[in-house]
C-alpha cells in the first residue's frame, strides 16, 4: 500500500519532507504538484504516479484542497478503481504522519483511510489562552 499527496504548488513535497522527519525510512509516501507548468503537465505527472503505485497494492491518495484541481484530477482516478484507491480531501500533518505509520505496519486500505479522516479532524484545534494566564513579566520569548 501507498499513499500520494496531491497539492497546489508545493505544499505535497513539504508535507512528505516533514513526514520523513517522523519516518525517514517509509518509501510508501509520496508527492505530485500541480506547478506553474499547468494542468495538462500534472494530469500526465499524476497518472504515471498512480499508475507505478497501483502497480505495488492499493492506494490511498490525500489532496489538499476539496473541489481544487489535485483534487478533482485525484477524484477520476479513484472512480476508475474503487476497490483500489480511497481519496481525502483536506490533507494535513497529522493526517498523514497517522496514516503513513499505520501504512507502515497495515496493508488494509479501508483502516488506513478511517484513520485519515479521524486523525486529520483531531488535528485541528484552537488555542484558547485566558487573559489571567498571561503575565507579561514572564515572556521571555523574544
Amino acid at each position: 500500500m501507498n499513499i500520494l499527496i496531491t497539492s497546489h504548488a508545493h505544499l505535497s513535497d513539504g508535507l512528505v519532507e516533514a513526514f520523513r522527519m517522523f519516518a525517514s525510512n517509509c518509501p510508501l509516501v509520496h508527492s505530485v504538484c500541480l506547478g506553474d507548468r499547468g494542468v495538462d503537465e500534472f494530469r500526465a505527472d499524476l497518472s504515471k504516479e498512480v499508475e507505478s503505485l497501483l502497480s505495488q497494492g492499493k492506494l490511498l491518495i490525500m489532496s489538499d484542497l476539496l473541489g481544487g484541481t489535485p483534487y478533482n484530477e485525484s477524484y477520476v482516478h479513484a472512480v476508475g478503481h474503487p476497490q483500489d484507491i480511497k481519496l481525502v480531501a483536506g490533507v494535513n500533518l497529522p493526517m498523514l504522519v497517522e496514516a503513513g505509520v499505520l501504512a507502515m505496519s497495515l496493508d488494509d486500505l479501508d483502516a488506513v483511510y478511517e484513520a485519515a479522516l479521524t486523525a486529520g479532524a483531531a488535528g485541528v484545534s484552537g488555542a484558547t489562552v485566558s487573559d489571567e494566564a498571561y503575565s507579561p513579566e514572564e515572556d521571555d520569548l523574544f
